[in-house]
């Protein structure tokens, strides 16, 4: 008997060790997911509750959170069992903002109002059969829940050919980019450098690195992931990317903590931290939130006309350069023709053309499957691609694929939970044989 409760207790104790070491901690992971996309689905992209619940927050353990969510104040609380409870707040033209300080959930946020954005105008599109039966096939068939495909669309020689949607879904739905947001980001470090703020071989200004082994990282060692700093881009543990996304209040700036792993310029590392790090020191190019804040807006996205945009900010007010901006297809595949057309839009010059050169120059050292902020997919294997096709590539199979020989754009954005699921390749190859 004594023996017997001995063993119940060392038992117990495991048990307790491990959810203590190992599950507890991913926890916050389940929490700071739940609340900051479901905020996101329902106050940006207009989706119900039921929607968000069953298709945003249908995989994984995500069911585990409990969810409540304050329509007039336009806030979800988000909590597992109890445990790791996480706020996330809306505010207008802003978006959503997970904040992680439990004190102080009533945090001033600022908010922003770009009434003057261009629209595009609404063109005609003439019916073309064998597109649009192309076009459905990353559309799951009746029933099934492998794709979540929610829109896509196909631009050429900047018109629009034709464009599907899942039901629900509007042409001005805004919907989540995932990384395709890093593209972003890097086009708004090439406005500063059309500016005359930095070019490619300025040191970072992060002050922290002043003095440090880490004040070599330069602009183009951020823009082509080779700054050396250690990094982990790990999502399903707890990691240094989690870690930012779900425990940090200001994600550029927890990011710069970490220390270096190699020489800078050195070797090539993907890092949403990279990509967060620019936006946290790229407000130092303003004189106050408000301007840093409408920069995007007023110098890309309104001269693009990309009037749907939502580019969310962090708990501090940095812009989450890595991951969370919210557009149309059609707007996302404004941003695909901007650097199809060399950085000009409408007769407008938004970033140099020697900016989008260097975006599309294939990182030697990343084997040649990256640029700045940009993928090469024939360098990853994938069929349907030429070598000069660049991607804007999002988690969940968020794509914007830029073909510069057909002068054409593919978007496609969902939910998908395993991106094998579709060949992205083969479709973008019947997609150029019916445009041909």
């Amino acid at each position: 008997m004594k023996k017997t409760g001995t063993f119940g207790l060392s038992l117990l104790l495991l048990l307790f060790i491990g959810f203590y070491f190992f599950l507890y901690p991913k926890l916050e992971i389940v929490s700071g997911y739940n609340a900051k996309i479901l905020c996101s689905c329902l106050f940006v992209s207009g989706f119900d509750q039921e929607t968000a619940e069953e298709i945003d927050l249908g995989f994984g353990p995500l069911w585990l959170a409990s969810n409540n969510v304050d329509v007039q104040n336009k806030v979800v609380r988000t909590s597992v069992l109890g445990l790791h409870p996480k706020i996330a707040i809306y505010r207008d033209g802003l978006g959503c903002s997970l904040i992680n300080d439990r004190e102080k959930p009533e945090i001033n946020l600022a908010t922003i109002k770009i009434s003057d954005k261009s629209g595009w105008p609404n063109q005609p599109v003439v019916e073309n059969e064998k597109l649009q039966e192309v076009l459905m096939k990353a559309f799951d068939s009746n029933g099934e829940r492998m794709l979540n495909t929610r829109a896509v669309l196909v631009l050429k020689n900047g018109e629009l050919k034709g464009e599907v949607y899942a039901k629900g879904i509007m042409p001005n739905t805004p919907l989540l980019g995932w990384s395709m947001s890093k593209t972003l980001t890097a086009i708004m470090a090439g406005v500063l450098a059309k500016d005359g703020y930095w070019n490619l071989e300025s040191p970072l200004p992060v002050e922290s690195w002043i003095g440090t082994d880490r004040e070599k990282i330069t602009l183009t060692d951020a823009l082509n992931m080779k700054t050396g700093l250690e990094w982990i881009e790990d999502y399903g543990s707890v990691s240094t990317a989690t870690k930012m996304l779900y425990s940090s209040n200001n994600m550029g700036l927890v990011a710069s903590e970490n220390s270096l792993e190699f020489e800078p310029g050195t070797k090539w590392k993907y890092s949403s931290g990279t990509t967060n790090i620019l936006s946290f020191a790229m407000a130092n190019a303003f004189s106050s939130e408000a301007e840093y804040l409408s920069f995007p807006y007023k110098r890309i996205l309104k001269p693009i006309g990309a009037e749907t945009f939502v580019f969310e900010t962090d708990a501090s007010g940095h812009y989450v350069g890595s991951s969370y901006g919210y557009a149309s297809a059609r707007d996302w595949a404004k941003l695909g023709q901007l650097l199809l057309n060399e950085g000009n839009m409408y007769g407008e010059q938004i970033i140099d053309s020697t900016w989008v050169d260097f975006m599309t120059t294939p990182v030697k050292e990343s084997n040649g499957i990256y640029g700045g902020q940009l993928w090469f997919p024939f360098a990853r294997g994938q069929e349907g691609y030429e070598p000069i096709d660049y991607t804007l590539d999002g988690f969940q199979g968020q794509i914007v694929s830029i073909l510069p020989s057909e002068d054409m754009v593919i978007v496609r954005l969902g939910v998908m939970y395993d991106e094998a699921n579709f060949d992205f390749g083969a479709w973008v190859k019947q997609i150029r044989e019916v445009l041909g």
